[in-house]
This record gives C-alpha cells, sequence and structure tokens, in this order.
C-alpha cells in the first residue's frame, strides 16, 4: 500500500498566490501602451458599474465619451490631468486604446 500524500495547508499557498497575482497585474499594466495628453484614452472601470455609472465617471473627469462597452469607457480629452481625473473617478486602469485596435473604424482591418 502506497504511503499517503501529505498536502499543504491552503493557508501556504496565500503568499505565493498573491506574488504570482501582482506579478500578473503588474506585467500587464506595464505592458499596456499609454495614452498621450489630449488623444483618446481607455478606461477599466470596476465591473459592478454599470454603464451609465462608467459613462458619467468619464463624463465627470471632463472627457468626451467616444465609445463604451463592458466595463470600458474610451474618452478624450485635451484638459491637462485628465488621466489623473479618471482615476480620481473611479477607473482603475488607463492605457491607449489604439494600441489594441479599439479605436478603428468599424470594418476596417488592421494589418
Amino acid at each position: 500500500m502506497p504511503a499517503p500524500v501529505a498536502h499543504p495547508e491552503p493557508t501556504t499557498w496565500r503568499l505565493p498566490g498573491a506574488l504570482l497575482a501582482a506579478s500578473l497585474t503588474a506585467s500587464v499594466w506595464l505592458g499596456l501602451p499609454s495614452a498621450k495628453a489630449g488623444e483618446p484614452v481607455a478606461a477599466i472601470f470596476p465591473p459592478w458599474w454599470s454603464s451609465a455609472e462608467r459613462v458619467a465617471a468619464a463624463v465627470a473627469a471632463g472627457g468626451a465619451v467616444l465609445r463604451a462597452g463592458p466595463g470600458l469607457v474610451i474618452a478624450q480629452s485635451s484638459a491637462p490631468g485628465f488621466e489623473a481625473r479618471l482615476h480620481a473617478a473611479g477607473a482603475w486602469l488607463l492605457f491607449d486604446p489604439r494600441g489594441l485596435g479599439l479605436c478603428t473604424p468599424a470594418g476596417t482591418r488592421r494589418p
């Protein structure tokens, strides 16, 4: 009869799990293209917010909403400090949507 295998306690996986989650989050955050002032910016908001709440937050930050999707608003403002105001309004993550093809006109394909 084989010897029983000892399984580690669930608490021993918390630190490695937290480190893995943090490193994945950082790599995604650092790998996303950043938006320049006056150009469109994609803002990711909390997933439990409604579409109206996300759009209202972007407008309250001084942006013109170009497109809205699930958890995401693409807005633009030429006013300085727009990204800081989006973060203050509740945005979790900001990035340049053109780097991911989110601002291409409908029916066009990127090479």
